[in-house]
């Protein structure tokens, strides 16, 4: 199917036939402010009671001054005597359940204010069509006229400010957990200084035209100094781009965001940041956990295994058992020998229950549920990245749904 996909102005539309088929048709003419004429022999009132209909036999002649001409009668003779006069009389014809006949096709439509999705199967599977437009219409967000005013001012906002550099939290990864706020900005970026953990969904969102630059860090492994990241967003912001440093889940949560934005603001740049969706509590959710449950825990401690230079934080385990809270950690996943020997050093029941949340929101996510003492065993039955929650709520989470796969670790 060779189709040059275009949205027609208002036209003035000739529709033959008034039953079923036909009165789809007239629907989405009248949708379009087209002007409307329906002939036919005779009419089926069950679909034409809201239509003004000419009742009279067909003659070509009555194709005259009309810009589209629809066939929706099935007689295939018909279809053979207007497509070998369209030429003539100057229209564009459509015949329905007849392609070959066709020179356009109607397709299934979604419209919201000025934004209008068109979903064409060549005119062999409308209700295909329709199958996907409704797809399509389901993701598009409610009341988003005004998304649209912002994305337009936004737009032209950037071509008259100077540079500045966007902190752009991108969620766990996923598309899904990609906020409207952290899409607007996207859109707007000249060059992109991309983490790790950034899906390719949301790199795949990026304006063709922005600069990609991969500043990812990643334990054990070559990476760009923060320093260095900090000089890029300063030197590529200076030359008046619009520089988007895209984060994996929240900025504000062990994403140093304080440390680019003071550096930024120090000299002279400015700087928005935009919240994302964090892992902390993407994983909850995905691994089936509540961290708040009422009779189980009284809120939620978030901390990190992790300090500069790969060192271990142990500062947070002499609280396991003694706070009603579920602590959720962050890069423990390479330290789980030194948790477990912390613990055993401090006297921590061994048997308080633990979890681990590796690749949220990908194909390959993995929910291992265990304890403090298995947390080696539960280590090597998922991968990283991986969120730790540890205390009494995760022993519900086996009567709450979850994503992905699920493993007990006894």
């Amino acid at each position: 199917m060779n189709i040059l996909p275009i949205a027609l102005t208002p036209k003035k539309v000739l529709l033959i036939g008034a039953g079923r088929a036909a009165a789809i048709k007239a629907r989405s003419v009248l949708q379009s402010d087209s002007l409307l004429t329906v002939i036919a022999a005779q009419i089926n009132e069950h679909y034409f009671d809201d239509f003004a209909v000419i009742v009279k036999k067909f003659e070509l002649s009555d194709t005259t001054d009309f810009e589209i001409v629809i066939n929706a009668t099935g007689d295939r003779e018909l279809s053979k005597l207007l497509s070998n006069e369209r030429k003539k009389f100057g229209f564009l014809l459509n015949c329905v359940d007849q392609p070959e006949y066709c020179d356009f096709y109607f397709t299934a439509n979604t419209r919201d204010h000025e934004l209008c999705i068109s979903v064409s199967s060549g005119g062999l599977s409308p209700t295909y069509a329709q199958y996907i437009r409704d797809l399509s219409s389901a993701i598009i967000p409610r009341k988003s006229a005004d998304f649209y005013k912002q994305l337009s001012a936004d737009r032209n906002a950037k071509c008259e400010k100077k540079g500045g550099v966007y902190l752009i939290g991108c969620g766990t990864g996923s598309i899904d957990n990609l906020t409207i706020g952290a899409l607007r900005k996207i859109k707007q970026i000249d060059v992109a200084l991309i983490d790790n953990l950034i899906g390719q969904e949301i790199i795949d969102l990026l304006p063709k035209t922005t600069q990609k630059i991969n500043v990812g860090k990643q334990k054990n492994a070559h990476t760009m100094a923060q320093e260095t990241i900090n000089d890029l967003m300063l030197k590529y912001a200076s030359k008046g781009l619009i520089v988007g440093r895209l984060k994996g889940g929240d900025p504000a949560v062990f994403g140093r965001v304080f440390e680019e934005a003071s550096f930024l603001l120090e000299r002279g740049v400015a700087v928005e940041m935009i919240s994302g969706v964090s892992s902390v509590f993407a994983g909850c959710l995905a691994g089936g956990i509540t961290p708040t449950l009422r009779d189980f825990s009284a809120g939620a401690l978030i901390v990190s295994a992790h300090l500069r230079e790969s060192q271990f934080n142990s500062d947070w385990i002499e609280l396991i058992g003694k706070l009603p809270y579920t602590i959720i950690v962050l890069m423990a996943y390479s330290f789980t020998a030194k948790i477990v020997e912390c613990a055993l050093e401090q006297g921590v029941d061994m048997t308080i229950p633990a979890a681990f949340i590796s690749n949220i929101d990908s194909p390959e996510q993995i929910t291992v549920i265990g304890t403090i003492g298995s947390l080696n065993e539960m280590s090597k039955l998922c991968n990283k990245p991986a969120v730790l929650m540890i205390g009494s709520a995760i022993s519900q989470a086996v009567k709450m749904p979850y994503s992905g796969k699920r493993i007990f670790c006894v």
